[in-house]
Parts: structure tokens; C-alpha cells; sequence
């Protein structure tokens, strides 16, 4: 399972009927273009619950270790290795930030869910999605998880703008839509609640972060 697990350093859709299901999610095409009627879920990523807070340190209570601070990579297999953990990260950190705006009636996405999304062909037609969803009243609970990711391509042009293709096992299974009036939004028929999705993740230069560059739901690959 990839959620949590994946390394954290650097710091994201099932076919869906015409007027199906509702969701804080998004697909795009061979070519990079969005193409809305193929949302289907809401993306809520894992820990929709606030981890626990410890208590506070008595005086009895000895301090804990500072953590080892990792050294920064040098070689091109370590750089390599960093970027790909990076991306991985991203992505989840992504299905969990639009997992809280989705629960939350996609209220003020844009300062959330605007800082993951790398090019026009993938901002410009979700901002329409989730201005649309937050200006009906949509909704969603449940959090969808990430299973697994793999990588399938490892691109450098030595400029900065690293590419990371990953290919991510997802489940919605347990995400539910819900109208403005808390009546549910169902799935299509016959429509997978877990595939994989094919993902693109570019690293925006210098001081810049890792975005989503191109997302293709393949939900006929089960996972």
C-alpha cells in the first residue's frame, strides 16, 4: 500500500454516464487534454482524520532523538532515486489535499489545488470542474486511496525539469457524491471503482515543485 508509506521529500477518475456521479476528480486524454465526462469519483486521498497529537513532555519524560538529517544527493543515482521518491509523494499528497476539498463542497480549491496543476491543458478545464461542482453544492465523504504506484519512465533533460511517469492503483471504493441536497450521486453502472491511472509528474525548476503534467485513467486495467 502507497499512501503513507511512500518516501516524503519533495513536495492525482472512473468513466462516468452523462449525469452520473459527481466527484472532485478528472481525467485526461491521450494527448494531455482534460476531458470532463470521463470523472468519475472524488479523489479524497487517505487520512480524512487528523493524525493524534502527543502529549506534552513532563518533566519525567525524556526528549526524543532529533531525526537524522538526510544528506543531499550528489550522484545522478541518487538524484535520480530522490526524484522519483518525490514525485510519489506529490501524487499522494495531491489525492489528499483534494480529498479535503472535495469532503469540504470543493470550497476554496484554487489556493489548495492550483499549486499541483503544471499546464493549462490540466488547470484550465478543472478549475471549470470544481468551480462548477462548488457553485452546485456537490460533495463528497470517503477518501480514496492510492495502492501502489509504479514507475514507468524516468526522463532528465539536466535542466531541471525532470519527468516522473507513474503508473498509480487507485480505489474509490469507498467514496460517496452527494447532490446540494445530500441525496447520493451514484456510480454508472457497471462502472470499476479501483484502476489504474497513468500519470505524468514534472518538476518545475529551480525551487519550483513537482506537478501533475498529464493524467490518463485507463479504467480498463484492473488492479
Amino acid at each position: 500500500m502507497v499512501s503513507s508509506a511512500i518516501t516524503p521529500t519533495r513536495t492525482i477518475a472512473i468513466l462516468i454516464g452523462v449525469a452520473v456521479v459527481a466527484v472532485a476528480g478528472f481525467a485526461v486524454v491521450r494527448s494531455g487534454v482534460f476531458e470532463p465526462e470521463t470523472v468519475q469519483g472524488a479523489i479524497p486521498g487517505p487520512g480524512s482524520s487528523s493524525p493524534s497529537v502527543s502529549a506534552s513532555l513532563s518533566p519525567s519524560t525524556s526528549p526524543s532523538p532529533k531525526p537524522t538529517v538526510e544528506p543531499e544527493p550528489t550522484t545522478p543515482a541518487q538524484i535520480k532515486a530522490k526524484n522519483i521518491a518525490d514525485a510519489k509523494a506529490r501524487l499522494v499528497e495531491y489525492y489528499e489535499t483534494t480529498a479535503v476539498v472535495a469532503n469540504n463542497g470543493y470550497d476554496d480549491w484554487e489556493s489548495k489545488l492550483l499549486p499541483f496543476w503544471g499546464r493549462p491543458q490540466i488547470w484550465q478545464p478543472l478549475s471549470n470542474l470544481f468551480e462548477g461542482y462548488r457553485v452546485d453544492g456537490r460533495y463528497t465523504t470517503g477518501a480514496a486511496t492510492v495502492e501502489s504506484i509504479e514507475l514507468t519512465e524516468y526522463r532528465d533533460d539536466r535542466s531541471g525539469f525532470e519527468d516522473v511517469a507513474l503508473d498509480a492503483c487507485v480505489d474509490f471504493s469507498k467514496v460517496t457524491n452527494f447532490d446540494s441536497n445530500g441525496d447520493e450521486i451514484r456510480r454508472a453502472g457497471g462502472a470499476p471503482a479501483r484502476y489504474v491511472l497513468a500519470y505524468v509528474m514534472r518538476h518545475q525548476g529551480d525551487e519550483g515543485s513537482w506537478t501533475v503534467h498529464e493524467e490518463i485513467p485507463e479504467t480498463e486495467r484492473a488492479c
